[in-house]
């Protein structure tokens, strides 16, 4: 009996391929016409510690982790009872290992799933040959799971020639030889694993932060300042040889402080400039960001949340960011965050942030989360591009004296360009006058403040503010990497009879106010779902109103992601 997706685990220490038999499995499934995703877990280790690729492919669009694995592939056994929680496995699941590794852990084993024997190692290779010549027991396993999944030999051979092919010839011919070998065992482990035919489009094949950069480049980005840090490297080495095709650059910052200063000087002088971090350097920004704001530097933040508070756990996802994102700052220093609602989201909503923070030069934060950034997904192109905003150079005629910082008329003053004859001004982050120089007086203290928050005031993001999904008196509220998980579990319910709502907000601040309230007409019940523990969001929407004091938190830390049937189990 054919299946409409299937979800496997390919699990071992650090360094043994894990990351790349997942991604070899994905593109090969991508090049037969399916969609998929994969997420990742790892531990801080470079190599020793546990890691794993988590894919799912099907027939269908697929926006969230399942509620179980069918396959858990075992490349080793070390070290891999670390991922047992983040992994559930039932009695039905396969546990695919080479004996010659060793027993089943106790960890996993409770699964009580059916161990399948699998000798992934090739004749006379012991496990110093494997560590000597590139542990190819990885790409056995994925050319195996893809061949028991219905996947031609030649999208096979394809995925691992474009995972080795910059490696050179040698490589690539070796690693396509095991795969090859892994796919013709296939048969012999009876196993039915066989999906239903694909419907064949093409199909972008990216991840939640290449996406990010995409859109950051459509927009017109073409200066980034930034820092290496878990989750968000990734981004930036995918971003600086693209960026540099286009005439960009790329510098990195000797820390998060210098680098988001560079951003914000390269701004001022004409070009869209963007850094890039994660919860620990956005904290150590934050001086600079109300920098941006009181001198109405326009500049894109992208945040690419993890565990927190402190260090807390780098390669873990979380969504505990959001009053950072919001209120982080000293006095009054209103922004712009959105927040993407999918991967393939990601590259529309970056895209829009950089035409929002040209046209009315105010940061804007671009808040992601490990889950939802270093995903990578099969999903149909993104078609989906704003319209321009741009930024308003123009000033006064020269006969009138140049106010960078006007406080009448309207609140998004001229931003001329440095060197602009008779249009001079200084960008300062002391109390100014409308001039720019500085003031201490309480009236245009207060002047300058209500200009700022009159921008954000009169935002209006549009049709941009979120999606509404589903009907029903019911709603779950949700954004980031739950939105993912809290459709399909509405499209469960639906399944069964029940209507569910889902209201997936993009737009976190300025709040959506009266567009809420649009959407949640008719609503009694409602429940907000993120991954934090105090319910950040939720008291967001209380704080300004937007959902009366009986709607419902369902709120918990990471880094174990919400499942589709979790929710089921609490909405209905």
């Amino acid at each position: 009996m054919s299946r409409r997706s299937i979800a496997v685990v390919f699990a071992g220490s650090g360094g043994s391929g894990a990351m790349t038999a997942g991604a070899v499995f994905l593109r090969a499934a991508a090049r037969a016409g399916y969609f998929g995703m994969m997420t990742q877990l790892f531990g801080a280790q470079v190599r020793g510690g546990e890691s794993a690729s988590l894919v799912q492919i099907g027939v269908d669009p697929i926006e969230a982790q399942p509620d179980r694995f069918d396959a858990f592939v075992a490349l080793d056994w070390d070290k891999v009872e670390q991922f047992a929680a983040e992994i559930p496995l039932d009695d039905t699941s396969l546990i695919i290992a080479d004996p010659a590794s060793g027993p089943v852990p106790p960890g996993i084993a409770k699964a009580k799933g059916r161990v399948v024997s699998l000798a992934m190692t090739g004749a006379g290779e012991s496990k110093l040959d494997r560590a000597l010549l590139g542990k190819r027991v990885n790409m056995f396993a994925a050319g195996c799971l893809a061949a028991l999944c219905g996947l031609p030999e030649q999208h096979i051979a394809g995925a691992v020639e474009a995972a080795f092919g910059s490696k050179g010839q040698d490589v690539a011919a070796a690693n396509t030889a095991r795969a090859l070998a892994g796919a013709q065992a296939a048969p012999a482990l009876a196993l039915d694993l066989k999906l239903a035919p694909p419907r064949h489009n093409e199909r972008w094949l990216i991840s939640g932060n290449q996406a990010v950069a995409l859109g950051a480049l459509r927009g017109g980005v073409r200066f980034v300042g930034c820092y290496p840090i878990t989750p968000a490297t990734d981004l930036v080495e995918w971003l600086a040889p693209h960026l540099i095709k286009l005439g960009g650059r790329l510098v990195l910052g000797e820390d998060e402080l210098a680098s988001i200063n560079l951003a914000l000087g390269a701004s001022y002088g004409g070009v869209p400039a963007m850094t890039v971090t994660s919860g620990p350097g956005f904290s150590l920004m934050v001086e600079s960001l109300g920098l941006a704001i009181a001198a109405e530097i326009p500049l894109v933040l992208v945040d690419v949340m993890r565990a927190g508070p402190s260090t807390g756990i780098a390669s873990k996802t979380e969504q505990s960011d959001v009053n950072l994102a919001i209120y982080g700052a000293h006095g009054d220093a209103p922004r712009v965050v959105l927040a993407p609602l999918s991967v393939a989201d990601c590259a529309a909503t970056t895209e829009y942030a950089v035409y929002v923070t040209e046209s009315l030069q105010v940061p804007v934060i671009v808040l992601s989360d490990q889950m939802l950034g270093q995903a990578t997904a099969v999903v149909d192109p993104v078609s989906d591009r704003p319209a321009p905003l741009k930024r308003k150079i123009n000033g006064a005629g020269a006969s009138q004296p140049f106010k960078r910082y006007a406080t009448s008329g309207d609140a998004i003053t001229p931003m001329p360009l440095p060197g602009t004859p008779d249009h001079e001004w200084v960008a300062e982050g002391l109390t100014h006058n409308e001039a720019g120089l500085p003031a201490s007086g309480a009236a245009m203290h207060a002047a300058q403040i209500h200009k700022r928050a009159r921008k954000i005031r009169e935002f209006d993001a549009g049709e941009r503010w979120g999606e509404v999904t589903g009907e029903g008196d019911t709603a779950i509220l949700a954004f980031g990497s739950t939105v993912g998980p809290a459709r399909e579990a509405a499209r469960r319910l639906a399944e069964a009879g029940r209507q569910v709502r889902v209201i997936a907000l993009r737009l976190l601040a300025p709040l959506p106010v009266k567009q809420l309230a649009q959407a949640l007409t008719g609503v009694r019940r409602i429940v907000v779902i993120e991954q934090n523990d105090t319910g950040q969001l939720y008291r967001h929407l209380l704080g300004n109103k937007a959902v009366p004091v009986d709607a419902e938190s369902v709120a918990r830390p990471g880094p174990l992601p919400f499942r589709p049937s979790e929710i089921v189990n609490y909405v209905a």
